[in-house]
């Protein structure tokens, strides 16, 4: 896929969605919400829905192997004008990225939003969600696979900060990376 993909980590209550959104909204990337995928998939009660409930039921995540159908129906829906999209809140570990290279290439940028164990116990008992993802000290563990791997293209913030913050170290770097995908396409 040609247009640029970031991949927006960090765990419970670190601010990915609202982050992915401003993304979405300065940017024009298509935001991309697995947990909401699911959501509306469950709510449609399609066939999807019936499985995925299941497993939500047992405790147990929906495997990124059967989101990926589901965030490209989004992306091919949004091919014609596509400046970029934001996975929000994956890869979770090396299978997950490894999972979405397969799917749709390598990342062009990661955010990782890096949270105290305080605020994120704070943060995320104001949200809610259906989907199981890795608690705090367990997306800990396992997303530092993923952030040697790309270190190269991950960009660690610090998430404990206001929002705005937040948005405004992330603007310097996605600014650059809109800088280097034009002059790419001025190249072609």
């Amino acid at each position: 896929m040609d247009a640029p993909m970031v991949w927006m980590m960090g765990g419970p209550g670190s601010g990915k969605g609202t982050q992915s959104q401003k993304i979405e909204n300065k940017y024009g990337f298509k935001h991309i919400d697995p947990i909401a995928l699911i959501e509306q998939e469950i709510a449609a009660k399609s066939a999807n829905g019936v499985k995925f409930e299941e497993c939500q039921s047992k405790g147990e995540p929906v495997p990124l192997r059967d989101i990926v159908p589901l965030i490209e129906h989004q992306l091919m829906s949004h091919r014609g004008g596509l400046k970029g999209f934001v996975i929000d809140g994956y890869p979770a570990d090396l299978e997950e990225a490894e999972i979405l290279e397969d799917g749709f290439g390598s990342p062009t940028m990661i955010i990782a939003l890096e949270l105290a164990a305080e605020a994120g116990s704070q943060r995320t008992s104001l949200a809610s969600g259906a989907q199981a993802r890795p608690s705090l000290s367990v997306y800990i563990d396992s997303s530092k696979a993923v952030m040697e791997r790309y270190a190269q293209i991950t960009l660690k913030i610090d998430a404990d900060r206001q929002p705005e913050s937040v948005f405004e170290e992330i603007q310097l770097n996605m600014d650059s990376l809109i800088k280097r995908q034009d002059r790419v396409t001025l190249t072609r």
